[in-house]
């Protein structure tokens, strides 16, 4: 194992890169190093466009750092092309950065924060990026000149976000829609509670609304009142927090659902999905943890908006995977807050296996996402196991861990050292997305480490300390601290990752960091981000 650091000479060269970097307006956008928040449209998380192995991986060193802007919470998603980082930020902004140097090609402002990965869409042969804002909306963008084509709200309540990153499938762009009612919801004077979680599709072309399916099929009616006048509303909740995946052959979408904010609880809380892409329609429901209602109230004593019957809070935050088995057989594969992870059949939800890894909890299981090596036949789960609310296990499990696609058996975990005694905002698990590659398994910690572990045994064989402040190349300190949401990104010769995400107690900072392979030889790279088959 190496742990690399970077000294004077490495800030530096950083500092001289910021002075003498000079780069061209218009992108590259011949070739996408994979797009989407599940790099293709199953949400593997499996990246083959990589020339990064088990051999070299020790040699990764800091290219460049980026300060971010809009605050100590970065929630956008790298999208990589041949020489351009595209990336957004909690201040509304769509940065394209040249890939060698991070030095700035252009930057556009929109509405509102950016809080979801940054896509390609192919339309009518140019390229497009889609992405979705903190208040409701979806926006399409010119990838080469950044200047916007559309934008669509896609929200239907006033405290409606889209924080799930948009699906583009043959012409049309899926869009999840969750919320922040549940926080709101701590104001003892708000009529709580009438949000309804919603998978929404768009027209790629023009991002005209095609349909809009909630998850709970029936509106929200006052069931009571608190302090004589302040109405209390239910049913409600049930969003969806993520990325959904398609079946292209099914034409099934594929989404996971959260709590219900408060009672009635439904069937479709805590839940996987299948939704008809043609009109939206709900093909089957699997819920695994039932009466779940819950709202931040709850962690107000005797609040009058919490729920009478208090449940967990086991959203489904992380996206449904749709991975193939060394049989051939299609499986769809889901990680819980709870942290269950399960197997189902994508035809009709049946489960087929069933692994509790953790002990869960609010901010406990899995959080942001998995990823699948099917030529190994593994499934890389992260889990956060931050003791924080209801246990479902009994043991702590913060870390990463391999499960066989077939049976679910747990191949190896590699549990996390608790770095964290010197650290405030500090915690050993992993609760950000990861990223598998052929080799690898790419992963950033609470703790402000982002680590490759051998893909096969679990082993730490490159790891690198974020937790510490950057020259930034366009001349402002980037703030590294906790990895969350989502995570590594690996593309060519290169791994890029956001440290800092004040959310939740954690260490907030605002640093984009670039690692490269030295000595990279362009062609090999090139060949390597050929995009590989779904």
């Amino acid at each position: 194992m190496r742990l690399a650091t970077l000294g004077l000479l490495g800030s530096f060269l950083i500092s001289a890169v910021s002075a003498s970097a000079e780069c061209e307006a218009a992108p590259g956008v011949e070739s996408f190093a994979r797009s989407g928040w599940g790099f293709g449209e199953r949400n593997l998380r499996f990246q083959a466009g990589t020339v990064i192995d088990r051999g070299n991986v020790e040699t990764l060193e800091l290219a460049w750092a980026f300060a971010l802007d809009g605050g100590m919470s970065p929630h956008s998603y790298p999208l990589v092309t041949e020489n351009t980082v595209f990336i957004g930020t909690p201040a509304g902004s769509l940065f394209a950065l040249e890939r060698d140097s991070g030095c700035v090609r252009w930057k556009r402002e929109f509405r509102s924060a950016i809080r979801t990965a940054v896509i390609h869409a192919e339309i009518r042969g140019e390229a497009w990026l889609v992405f979705g804002t903190a208040d409701g909306w979806v926006i399409a963008a010119d990838a080469v000149t950044g200047e916007q084509l559309w934008v669509t709200e896609v929200r239907d309540h006033p405290h409606a976000i889209v924080t799930g990153t948009p699906l583009y499938h043959a012409g049309r762009v899926y869009a999840p829609v969750s919320s922040y009612e549940l926080a709101v919801a701590m104001d003892a004077m708000y009529e709580c509670c009438t949000f309804r979680g919603a998978l929404v599709a768009l027209d790629a072309a023009s991002g005209s609304m095609l349909w809009r399916t909630h998850t709970i099929a029936e509106a929200p009616e006052v069931t009571g009142r608190h302090y004589l006048v302040v109405k209390e509303w239910g049913p409600s909740g049930t969003p969806i927090w993520s990325a959904p995946a398609i079946d292209a052959q099914t034409g099934l979408l594929y989404v996971g659902t959260g709590e219900n904010y408060t009672a009635p609880a439904t069937s479709t809380s805590d839940a996987i999905m299948a939704v008809r892409s043609e009109d939206g329609e709900i093909v089957w429901t699997e819920q695994f943890t039932a009466n779940d209602t819950f709202n931040m109230a709850c962690l107000i004593p005797d609040h009058p908006s919490c729920p009478e019957e208090v449940g967990p809070d086991y959203d489904f935050g992380a996206p449904p995977i749709l991975a193939r088995t060394a049989s051939g057989e299609q499986i769809l594969l889901a990680g819980q807050k709870s942290g269950g992870v399960y197997a189902m059949k994508p035809d009709s939800g049946e489960r087929l296996w069933a692994r509790q890894l953790g002990r869960g909890g609010w901010l406990g299981g899995v959080h942001w996402g998995m990823a699948v090596n099917e030529s190994l036949g593994l499934l890389y789960v992260p889990i956060s196991d931050r003791p924080m609310g209801p246990a479902a296990g009994d043991k702590s499990m913060p870390g990463l861990h391999a499960l066989d696609l077939q049976s679910g058996v747990v191949r190896w975990s590699a549990i996390n050292p608790n770095r964290c005694a010197a650290r405030q905002g500090c915690a050993p698990g992993i609760s950000a997305a990861i990223v598998a590659t052929p080799e690898l398994v790419f992963a950033g910690g609470l703790d402000g480490m982002v680590s490759a572990h051998d893909a096969r045994t679990g082993d730490v064989v490159w790891s690198y300390d974020t937790w510490r402040k950057f020259d930034g190349v366009n001349g402002e300190t980037a703030g590294g601290g906790s990895i969350d949401v989502h995570g590594p990104m690996v593309a060519g010769d290169m791994l890029l990752i956001q440290s800092g995400y004040g959310q939740h107690g954690q260490a907030g900072g605002n640093a984009l960091l670039a690692f490269r392979l030295p000595g990279s030889v362009a062609d090999a790279v090139a060949d390597a981000e050929k995009p590989a088959p779904e």
